[in-house]
């Protein structure tokens, strides 16, 4: 490995560890991200000019280098393994919105409701952090003042590699999850939602009624409207039968019959377990969901032989 130089001087770098079971990067080349609040994210990082750390980073988190991410309300706690037999604790701590900034957030937030809605599917709307300049804030950090770092390697530069391996992860795995975003800004995914509620202002309410019944009182000479009032429509309660429930109602005549089912191969493979989404911080040489997937493409059509009794 050559020497490297990081701005002060030139260094040779110690090669670290290997490390077996750790957490690699999905990217193997090019672009570390897709998405683009994860790019910003990354561009938070590169806006500090580490130089040779950078790449060094990003070749760490590919090869696994790092062992363990925990992510907490303002803060990540990591352990990544460096050219000591103990791995190097990192810590990145995030400067967390107060309660009154999240507030005033709300009341700008739920004035697009398409704000929410996006959220929830997994996706970060491109103008949402236009509400939190409104108010001065910014949703990504910004600056040194946002961030405080520090990792427990002798390398006095802050961030330093293993610091930026971090970073490079975090960034994939808010591609997965916007939501950890909020988190680190001070709540998770609950809490933002219950302080989005709380954000909606009275013109609201007209949306409310379109989801409730109108109950009139009128003359039943003239058909005068005497009296109205608003008042929630219960929701039909779920059949207790489970023949009902799966849609299989008994036959007027009271007679058994097999239950008929309809068997076919699903046209969207593994759709179960990708409603989970991508796993956090996956640690195997392939993606799961993708090998899940090729899995199902084989086990359904054999499945359907034995349903057919074609195949035992």
């Amino acid at each position: 490995m050559a020497a490297y130089w990081d701005g002060y001087g030139y260094y040779e770098p110690i090669k670290p560890i290997e490390v077996k079971g750790g957490i690699k990067a999905k990217s193997k080349r090019g672009s570390f991200v897709q998405s683009w609040w994860a790019k910003r994210w990354i561009k938070t990082l590169e806006s500090f000019n580490l130089g040779a750390r950078l790449s060094r980073g990003k070749s760490y988190a590919r090869k696994g280098q790092v062992t363990s991410i925990k992510i907490e309300t303002g803060l990540v706690r990591a352990k990544v393994q460096g050219s000591d037999p103990r791995p190097y604790s990192v810590t990145i701590k995030v400067r967390t919105l107060t309660g009154s900034e999240w507030d005033l957030l709300a009341e700008k937030l739920a004035l697009k409701p398409i704000f929410a809605a996006k959220l929830l599917a997994g996706e970060m709307p491109e103008d949402i952090d236009s509400a939190f300049k409104e108010i001065g804030l910014s949703l990504f950090p910004e600056t040194l003042d946002d961030l405080e770092t520090d990792c427990s390697c002798p390398d006095w530069s802050n961030p330093c590699k293993h610091i930026a391996a971090v970073y490079y992860l975090l960034g994939e795995e808010f591609d997965r999850d916007p939501f950890l975003i909020f988190k680190l800004r001070g709540v998770d995914m609950d809490d933002f939602m219950s302080i989005l509620g709380k954000g909606f202002v009275p013109e609201t309410a007209d949306r409310v009624a379109e989801a409730e019944a109108l109950i009139e009182r009128t003359d039943d000479k003239t058909g005068t409207v005497l009296e109205a009032e608003i008042s929630p429509v219960s929701p039909e309660p779920l059949p207790l039968n489970p023949e009902a429930f799966w849609g299989r109602f008994p036959e007027s005549t009271g007679e058994e019959k097999s239950p008929s089912f309809e068997a076919h191969i699903p046209q969207v493979q593994a759709s179960l377990p990708k409603r989970l989404g991508k796993f956090p911080f996956w640690r195997g040489e392939e993606d799961l969901l993708e090998v899940l997937e090729e899995i199902y493409k084989e086990a359904s059509p054999a499945g359907m032989m034995v349903f057919l009794g074609e195949r035992k």
